[in-house]
Parts: structure tokens; C-alpha cells; sequence
């Protein structure tokens, strides 16, 4: 064995277990992911305590890429939508600029994934307060997604989202068919909520496109460093091979 092996950085918030139990699982043997942690003041799951994160980029980011990734992820859904309508990718660009690495936030990788499976009609499932759901309602649309239904748990903090297993979730989102049979694709937001391995289940079970957070983050990630997604069993997204956008580091000015 040696270090010879191609990677992937993840910037997660500090309460976000779920990115580490889903994401190394999948990855093809020739690829390893390295992550690292934000901070924030708090686990509520409000504006203010989600965008805060984005102050600890700078220690955060410099450590993560002293692992050398070729591409950095930031990801927290809400924790970039919510920096306000088109402006999801701007955290990638100081990660870009700050390590001289590629980097995409997940919602910028959601869009993508999205876009991949030919969506147009979404029902959203998401944990969040009503209000952080709303605004990722407001941000879909912006990118011309429509949302015919949506669901939520509700989850005040980082602490309750962690603790819905990925069955419980799925159980939730099926108990919104009649919902789900008016959309084209269902949405299930959120990198610490647990869903990856029901996502196969949900699209045999509902008749279509399934994308969750995580899952459009890692086919996002490994898309952009080329390698093939084919032979990952986690929804059909991973049968799409879409070259992504992410931020590059800015040409420095001689």
C-alpha cells in the first residue's frame, strides 16, 4: 500500500456525521476522500448560525488542502443557499483562491444533478425548520426547478437531523406518494441526513429520479476529477456523466 491515489476534500459542518458514513463507501478504489470541519456557534439549524460557518474558511480550507485534493467540497446545503439567491458558489471561490484547489459547494452540485436527471417538477423532502425550507424553495426556483410539494421533519439542530435513520427518512417521503406522483423528481436536502442507501429503493418504489445531497456531491466530485460513476449502486444519477462547473482559482494579475 502507498499514498499514490487520487482525492477528494470535504469541508463539513462540525455536527455533520452523515458525510463520513456515506460518501467513503462509494468512492472507486482509486479514489480516497480527506475531510475537515467548519465551525459555527451553535447547532440550531437557523440563517445566522449556518452562515457563520463561512468565517472559519480560512483555517479550515488550509488545513484540508495541505492533503493536496484536487477538489474541495463545501458541504452544507443550506449552509450555502442561504447566502442568498445566485450566490451559492461564491464560498467555492474563496476556497479556490485561498488553496489554489478546485472547489464546489453542494448546493451549486445539487443544481448540477438536477439539471443531469432532467428535472423540472420536484417534490422536496428536507429536515429543516419551515423557514430555511423555504428559503431552498425560493433558491430552486431561481435556477427554474419547480416545487409541486415539500415535506419536513422539522429538526431544530444538527443533533435531531443525526438522529433520523435513512429508513425512518425514506418511510417519511413515501408517505407523500400521491405528492410524488404529480413531480418528475424527488429532492432530499441536506448533507447530514442520512438517505444514500434508500435512494435505489425510493426510485423503484416511486417510478422517479431520486437526488440527495450527498449523492449529488460525491457524483459532482468525482465527475469533475474524471472518473466514472457507472458502476456506483446509489441511484440512476450515477448512470449521467455531465462534466460539472466548479470554481477554479482566479489568474493572479502580473
Amino acid at each position: 500500500m502507498n499514498n499514490q491515489i487520487r482525492r477528494v476534500g470535504i469541508l463539513a459542518p462540525p455536527g455533520n456525521i452523515a458525510l463520513e458514513r456515506e460518501l467513503p463507501p462509494l468512492l472507486p478504489a482509486q479514489v480516497a476522500s480527506n475531510h475537515n470541519r467548519l465551525s459555527r456557534p451553535g447547532s440550531g439549524i437557523t440563517s445566522e448560525s449556518l452562515l457563520a460557518m463561512a468565517q472559519s474558511i480560512e483555517r479550515a480550507a488550509f488545513d484540508l488542502a495541505q492533503a493536496y485534493p484536487e477538489i474541495i467540497l463545501y458541504g452544507c446545503t443550506s449552509g450555502s443557499f442561504l447566502a442568498g439567491l445566485g450566490r451559492e458558489a461564491e464560498v467555492a471561490q474563496r476556497i479556490a483562491d485561498l488553496t489554489g484547489i478546485a472547489s464546489v459547494t453542494t448546493s451549486t452540485a445539487v443544481v448540477a444533478a438536477l439539471r443531469a436527471v432532467g428535472a423540472r417538477r420536484l417534490f422536496l423532502f428536507t429536515p429543516y425548520p419551515d423557514d430555511v425550507t423555504s428559503h431552498e424553495i425560493e433558491f430552486l426556483r431561481h435556477y427554474g426547478f419547480e416545487v409541486g410539494a415539500s415535506d419536513t421533519f422539522r429538526c431544530p439542530t444538527s443533533e435531531a437531523i443525526r438522529a433520523i435513520s435513512s429508513e425512518k427518512m425514506a418511510e417519511r417521503v413515501l408517505q407523500n406518494r400521491a405528492a410524488i406522483a404529480d413531480c418528475d423528481t424527488v429532492f432530499i436536502s441536506c448533507t447530514n441526513l442520512l438517505s444514500i442507501d434508500q435512494i435505489t429503493r425510493l426510485e423503484q418504489e416511486t417510478g422517479k429520479s431520486v437526488v440527495s445531497s450527498n449523492q449529488a456531491s460525491l457524483w459532482t466530485l468525482l465527475q469533475h476529477i474524471g472518473v466514472s460513476t457507472v458502476d456506483i449502486a446509489a441511484g440512476s444519477l450515477f448512470q449521467r456523466s455531465e462534466r460539472v462547473e466548479v470554481s477554479m482559482p482566479r489568474q493572479k494579475v502580473a
